[in-house]
């Protein structure tokens, strides 16, 4: 009895230590402007901290184990950036795994509703391996997509959308390769985060050269 009972709490420990080393976050439940300590940032399996002031702190994912966006695998090579200003969440910066690009961009349209702007630009792609992404962005963006007529194997298409929901801006940016990768990139930050340079990588004021500077201010 006494080694069946040994046994029995062995495999009680193994099973602990599985589940232990198997937490998983999911960033789509992260809310800016929400107490950062709602969230589970300090878990050291997951997020790296770094202290870069006294009220601002950065949270890296750098290969994304054990992260997900509403159970979209992330790109394990470009990693995700949660900024804490004043105790809040004041940004995520994240990119999908490329496998599953349209998917996340169906996710953050819907989330953000129509933008407040976007940009448009040429690609010069494959044709046939392009169309799947073509028709999806298609249905995302109807007016924005259309196949460039006398130019082959041409299509526009947004390569950027741009939402201000009053309390933060989020940018959404695409890039069609021509063999039919797309890439992507999804920052949202706070009004107060960035107005107060807290963001890396975001500059207030925003510069002129910036395709948002009419609309960050």
């Amino acid at each position: 009895m006494r080694k069946k009972a040994r046994v029995l709490v062995l495999i009680f420990v193994v099973l602990i230590n599985i589940c232990c080393g198997n937490k998983s976050f999911d960033l789509s439940s992260v809310s800016l402007g929400d107490d950062a300590e709602k969230y589970d940032f300090e878990n050291k399996d997951l997020f790296l901290k770094d202290a870069v002031k006294t009220d601002i702190i950065q949270y890296y994912a750098d290969e994304n184990k054990g992260i997900t966006y509403g159970n979209i695998p992330l790109d394990k090579t470009m990693g995700t950036r949660i900024t804490v200003y004043k105790g809040k969440v004041g940004a995520v910066d994240t990119n999908a795994a490329e496998k599953y690009s349209l998917e996340f961009v169906e996710k953050i349209v819907k989330k953000h509703g129509n933008p407040t702007a976007s940009i448009t630009d040429k690609a010069t792609v494959d044709a046939k391996l392009v169309k799947p992404i073509f028709e999806k962005l298609k249905k995302l963006s109807p007016e924005k997509v259309s196949w460039n007529q006398n130019e082959k194997n041409s299509f526009t298409y947004p390569t950027s959308f741009f939402w201000d929901d009053g309390k933060n801006y989020s940018v959404l940016s695409i890039s069609i390769e021509d063999d039919g990768k797309i890439r992507n990139k999804y920052i949202s930050v706070s009004k107060d985060a960035y107005r107060n340079n807290a963001v890396f990588g975001l500059k207030y004021p925003t510069p002129p050269a910036s395709p948002w500077y009419k609309y960050m201010n």
